[in-house]
């Protein structure tokens, strides 16, 4: 199937329009969910156009469900990726019965939806007891610094989504993607929001340009997650660290849902 036009925001991946450092930035992510799906029938909420569930599939899990909004995203995906089973979803009204996977993966989601709760209730609700939920969000606290994203509302620092999930979930682990360094990233933050616009101002903008090398960013085109780890370690998802001058761009919770029947 031809991909669908949609416009390329970064939100979702688009074959033969995405930033192939972006795609393997996403790719890292699904490589993480990925050894804890095997035997598994997990959930891919807010799939996009399928390319993470398939890799799910392929990572050994029994069964791939794959929801969201999108229309077009989801004709692509089972088009294209018909080892799995995908559907229009809302995020927070999930069209699966209570108790009915084991596995949740929700990369990207939480910080577009006005109810976080009903979302983290919902994937509680599908998962079977002890079942694994492993979501994933831009942490607020380096991001404020750049132009407010506008499919954003629920945008949040580490320590804000470890305290939603934990009022759900238990054995929360906390992980980052993407180490940044914080006061230079602050400071070019402001030089392009304050100096800039001066420069401009005074027709003098053209001189950064004339020092500054811009190249467009190489395109992927690939339609599969190959698994095999970016040659960038700083995309690798790693325990979370807290540094006062490196924050992680990602942050990703792991937790478990509680398994009632082995409480007294």
């Amino acid at each position: 199937m031809a991909v669908p036009d949609l416009e390329f925001t970064a939100e979702r991946i688009i074959p033969g329009k995405t930033p192939e450092a972006l795609f393997r930035e996403h790719e890292e992510r699904y490589i993480f969910a990925g050894q804890y799906v095997a035997g598994k029938d997990v959930l891919d909420v807010a799939c996009g156009m399928g390319i993470g569930t398939s890799y799910l599939r392929r990572a050994g899990a029994t069964a791939c469900y794959g929801f969201d909004v999108n229309v077009p995203s989801i004709q692509y995906a089972k088009s294209v990726y018909p080892e799995c089973k995908f559907a229009v979803c809302d995020a927070g009204g999930l069209s699966l019965p209570e108790e009915s996977v084991d596995v949740v993966v929700s990369f990207e989601t939480i910080e577009h939806l006005a109810d976080p709760a009903a979302f983290l209730s919902e994937c509680r609700r599908v998962l079977r007891p002890n079942g694994l939920l492993i979501c994933s969000t831009p942490d607020y606290g380096l991001f404020r610094w750049v132009p407010p994203n506008p499919y954003h509302v629920s945008e949040m620092r580490p320590d804000e989504l470890l305290s939603r999930v934990m009022e759900k979930f238990i054995c929360c682990d906390l992980y980052g993607q993407t180490s940044v360094n914080y006061p230079a990233y602050v400071a070019q933050a402001i030089l392009r929001k304050r100096v800039v616009p001066v420069l401009d101002r005074f027709g003098l903008k053209g001189l950064l340009q004339r020092h500054r090398t811009v190249h467009p960013p190489a395109i992927c085109t690939d339609r599969h997650f190959t698994g095999c780890k970016a040659p960038n370690a700083k995309y690798q998802v790693v325990p979370y660290h807290r540094q006062w001058h490196r924050k992680q761009a990602y942050v990703i919770v792991a937790a478990r849902k509680p398994d009632v029947r082995q409480i007294p």
